[in-house]
């Protein structure tokens, strides 16, 4: 009996043996498949955080492109208000003393001297000389004797005169509107105002 005792003691040595090898296995191949998974999980994680991260990142360059814009298009309407109040102003004063010096003898002087430059260029042709609601008299006036029919032209403001000849189709200039028009483009370019 004691070599049986013996038997099955060695049997059951053998056997809790067996399983705690298997065991061990079992154990092994699961912190196998644990560190596995952990590592998976590791990286996906890893790989998500710099995917929301990139997508953050994208977010805040987006928001600050747009918030550099904004601000940019901003100040150049400042500017461009502030540039169109100075230049205001500047042509205002301009105007301003325009109205003064067409009120004196020496407008009627320069007006003559416009109308006769236009007779130069028209030659003998018949043409009308518009002049500002205010000159009529004056251009009706100064038309007499001349090849020149004065008439009152609305577009004209601030004073000067434009002789249109119908026969030939051609149009002189010599208004201070035009004028005042020309050295508002020309006080854009000299002040650097045009750029912006």
């Amino acid at each position: 009996m004691k070599n049986e005792t013996e038997k099955l003691n060695r049997f059951k040595l053998a056997v809790f043996s067996e399983v705690e090898q298997q065991a061990q296995d079992i154990i092994n191949e699961a912190q196998t498949l644990y560190k596995q998974r952990l590592s998976e999980a590791k990286d996906e994680t890893q790989e998500e955080l710099l995917n929301e991260t990139g997508k953050i990142d994208k977010q805040c360059e987006a928001k600050k492109l747009h918030e550099v814009s904004s601000r940019r298009l901003e100040a150049q309407r400042n500017i461009l208000v502030h540039r169109g109040e100075m230049m205001d102003k500047v042509f205002e004063n301009i105007c301003k003393n325009l109205a003064e010096f067409c009120k004196t003898e020496d407008y009627a002087k320069e007006l003559k001297k416009r109308l006769d430059s236009c007779a130069q260029q028209t030659g003998q042709a018949e043409c009308t000389a518009y002049f500002a609601k205010k000159d009529i008299e004056l251009g009706t006036e100064l038309c007499k004797g001349t090849q020149f029919k004065a008439e009152v032209s609305q577009g004209i403001q601030h004073g000067g005169v434009l002789v249109v000849c119908a026969g030939t189709g051609l149009a002189y200039d010599c208004t201070f509107d035009s004028t005042l028009e020309r050295e508002k483009q020309n006080f854009l370019k000299a002040s650097g105002l045009a750029q912006i």
